[in-house]
């Protein structure tokens, strides 16, 4: 009986078992594949925006660290309310990690009420709609705070 092809065989194998995955998160990157559901509630902003680049003129007073900034508008009057109302209270359900979030009300003259969401060096992450429950985004928040390394 001989193993002559056997090594061969199994050379190959590991092979593959390394470069299938290589090969499709290769093919997933360069093609901009994204999976149909993300894990986030809010719309995610693109790669390098920056909070100063909104031009939201209040926005440059906010305290270091992640900044949540509701933005009201002459149309959401209930809406913006409530989320005024909730910010306190959803700032102090995240617990230990309350302290790494500020938030501020900001009046925008055009349409576009929503919640802003930004990192601790000015980089937008998310944009959330005030239709959300606030349930989804507390979720968002702890999990996001729970595995950032800055802020």
């Amino acid at each position: 009986m001989s193993h002559k092809g056997y090594p061969r065989t199994v050379f190959w194998l590991v092979w593959a078992v390394a470069l299938i995955p290589l090969i499709g998160a290769s093919l997933a990157y360069f093609s901009d594949w994204r999976p149909a559901q993300q894990i986030t509630q809010g719309e995610l902003y693109p790669p390098g925006v920056m909070l100063k680049d909104l031009a939201l003129e209040e926005a440059d007073e906010i305290a270091e660290g992640w900044q949540l900034i509701l933005l009201v508008d002459n149309e959401c009057a209930d809406e913006c309310r409530q989320w005024q109302e909730l910010l306190p209270g959803l700032q102090t359900s995240l617990g230990k990690d309350s302290d790494r979030l500020h938030w501020q009300r900001i009046e925008i003259s055009d349409t576009g009420a929503g919640l802003l969401l930004a990192d601790p060096r000015g980089f937008m992450v998310t944009r959330y709609s005030l239709s959300l429950p606030p349930q989804a985004v507390i979720k968002d928040l702890k999990r996001l705070l729970r595995i950032s390394k800055v802020g």
